[in-house]
């Protein structure tokens, strides 16, 4: 309600549509406008409030961590967003802005202690199952050394790459709190033992994404078996082999390239391994696209072309380049 308008007024209309608790106070702190969500929120109706000033009505207030923020911003005169547990209703935690309005300040704020309760519960939920996933990993593990035992190590390192790299997705989505995962973080994570050393073996450049879950666990998964097989018989098995990966998003579409060079001279194979097969059909079920491995002389080509909607989680920012 406003202090010089009637319950009917334009004004006192917009202050209750807005959906949000809201009051305004002159440059003295006398308060001018209280609409309805305030005084739910602080218990006390427009009438009690409108007219007298601020801090006696919360005595004590302007000596608490808001109540200086609020002084502040009267001073600047800026625009102040911020979160605080409420000094009148507690325990309350606050969500609220602060604006210039004529020679005083108005004060928009929302009740959102239901909300992070809400994110600490989903957050605990997260966390504990990461841990069960993690010690289900763990014994798999466990499992396969004992079921690969006595036999060729090959296999079973393979195996526990593979378990390592979809760890390391899963750990990286959990800090994500599994909404979205950004490229380069997922090649990263994908790439993280083949990185690094005297001489850069695999450079990679394109726009940063925020990927999907789904599609950062595939595209993982296919990075981790194009660089394992790369260091086994393609470019990075020899000293001056090198990787060229790269990736495009236009047009609607999600363009990426990985290409060998200076290697040794590629045969096709005789027989699809798993990994191939793993890349051609399980990676582009996954995008929804093409993905293509070229056996070329020269060193291994893998391009996936799929639309960009499928991998990208447009309801998070893009970053910038790798």
């Amino acid at each position: 309600m406003s202090s010089n308008g009637g319950p009917d007024s334009e004004l006192t209309t917009i202050l209750e549509g807005i959906g949000e608790g809201f009051y305004a106070v002159d440059r003295e702190w006398r308060i001018t406008h209280f609409n309805s969500e305030a005084s739910r929120h602080f218990r006390r109706p427009a009438s009690d409030m409108i007219g007298h000033v601020l801090w006696e009505i919360f005595p004590g207030a302007a000596d608490t961590d808001l109540g200086r923020t609020f002084l502040s911003t009267m001073a600047s005169r800026a625009t102040v967003r911020g979160e605080s547990v409420s000094v009148v209703v507690g325990p309350r935690t606050l969500a609220y802005r602060l604006f210039p309005l004529g020679d005083g300040m108005g004060i928009v704020f929302r009740d959102v202690t239901d909300l992070k309760n809400a994110e600490a519960h989903r957050e605990l939920l997260i966390n504990e199952l990461n841990h069960r996933v993690k010690n289900t990993l763990t014994m798999v593990q466990a499992i396969a050394t004992q079921t690969f035992k006595g036999a060729d190590s090959g296999p079973r390192e393979d195996f526990e790459q593979r378990l390592l790299t979809l760890s390391n997705v899963h750990s990286l989505l959990t800090d994500e709190s599994w909404e979205s995962a950004e490229l380069l973080a997922v090649i990263r994570a994908s790439l993280r033992p083949h990185l690094g050393g005297a001489r850069e073996r695999i450079a990679f450049d394109g726009p940063d994404l925020r990927l999907r879950p789904k599609g950062a666990v595939a595209l993982s998964m296919a990075l981790h078996e194009l660089a394992t097989n790369a260091l086994k018989y393609g470019a990075l098995s020899v000293e001056g082999g090198s990787v060229a990966l790269g990736w495009t998003a236009d047009d609607g579409r999600f363009r990426l390239r990985w290409e060998e060079r200076d290697g040794p001279a590629v045969l096709p194979p005789t027989r699809s391994g798993f990994g191939s097969r793993m890349i051609q059909r399980g990676l582009s079920a996954e995008l929804q696209g093409e993905v293509r491995i070229d056996f070329r002389p020269a060193g291994v080509i893998c391009t996936i072309d799929a639309p960009l909607d499928a991998i990208r989680d447009e309801h998070r920012a893009e970053g910038g380049r790798g």
